[in-house]
């Protein structure tokens, strides 16, 4: 009775274990069968453990394992342009940041412009024979310049316009080789254009009196005439070079003050050549003597200005 009791407790337990592994062959197969095929399905695959999908897990971890191995933290920082943590470090000094607008430059040349402008639709036959005696040497200049003598509004308006084209030219000059002279960039203009004015209100005082003391009022008076008929064109030949100076780069900054100062030597030795005739006509002055008052009035004051601008700013 015992045996039979025995066999039937084996038979029930392996039973059981039939039971177990058919119920687990069985499940896999339907999650096999349902699985559709594609890309989801391979992915699927590789997450489940079938039999025979060894393969698969295969493929699927050994790569990630490569990569990761090949994949070196320290050249990936040193590449990155953003952490920079292997570079070494820089030491900087801030600096206080120097405003350079040029905003009050361009309405102050708009400004010129528009003077000019006007000038030229105001006096248009006066601006005409300005330059027609300025390259006439014919016996019809005498005409001409009774003509300009009569404008003396003009003359003056001209005048005004030359110191301030000219006073331009020389705050650019100074501030392209860092000339610091004291004050804001206002002064500084004022400063250069009222140089300039003092310059020949000295000059034209200084002529009108030597004339008056010798006698020779008629020659002075041609010479004055010849030297600011010449400074009106230089005005307004300077206003080009303003512009290029002003809002160009530098190396057209350079080729444009080259010119111009080559410009203003021509018409400085173009006015001494203009002026020689007429005075050595009314008065009998040898080249010499002529070229001893070219340096004492002329060449002199420009150097000992050089020179005070050099040395006090």
């Amino acid at each position: 009775m015992s045996f039979q009791l025995n066999n039937f407790a084996a038979l029930k337990k392996n039973t059981i274990i039939l039971f177990f592994l058919l119920f687990i062959i069985t499940v896999k197969a339907q999650i096999k069968d349902s699985i559709p095929a594609g890309p989801i399905a391979d992915t699927v695959k590789s997450l489940i453990p079938f039999p025979d999908s060894a393969a698969h897990q295969k493929d699927f971890v050994f790569p990630i394992k490569s990569a990761v191995s090949s994949f070196n933290k320290n050249k990936a920082l040193e590449s990155n342009l953003f952490y920079g943590i292997f570079r070494n470090a820089d030491n900087k000094i801030e600096k206080l940041k120097i405003n350079d607008r040029k905003d009050w430059l361009f309405y102050l040349v708009v400004a010129v412009l528009f003077f000019m402008a006007l000038l030229r639709l105001s006096y248009i036959r006066y601006f005409t024979n300005l330059f027609k005696l300025f390259f006439k040497t014919t016996l019809r200049q005498t005409q001409l310049r009774d003509q300009l003598l009569q404008s003396q509004l003009s003359a003056l308006l001209f005048n005004i316009f030359f110191f301030i084209a000219a006073g331009m030219y020389l705050f650019l000059l100074i501030s392209h080789y860092d000339v610091h002279i004291s004050g804001n960039k206002w002064q500084q203009l004022g400063i250069c254009i009222g140089l300039l004015s003092m310059l020949y209100l000295l000059k034209y005082i200084v002529l009108k009196g030597s004339g008056w003391v010798f006698g020779i009022s008629t020659a002075v008076d041609t010479y004055i005439f010849i030297v600011f008929l010449i400074n009106k064109v230089l005005g307004i030949l300077l206003v080009p070079f303003i512009i290029l100076i002003a809002f160009s780069r530098l190396i057209i900054v350079n080729v444009s003050l080259t010119l111009s100062l080559l410009m203003i030597s021509a018409m400085f030795v173009y006015r001494f050549i203009r002026s020689y005739a007429p005075i050595q006509k009314d008065i009998k002055v040898s080249r010499f003597h002529f070229f001893l008052y070219l340096c004492a009035f002329e060449i002199t004051p420009l150097l000992l200005i050089y020179k005070v601008l050099m040395k006090f700013f």
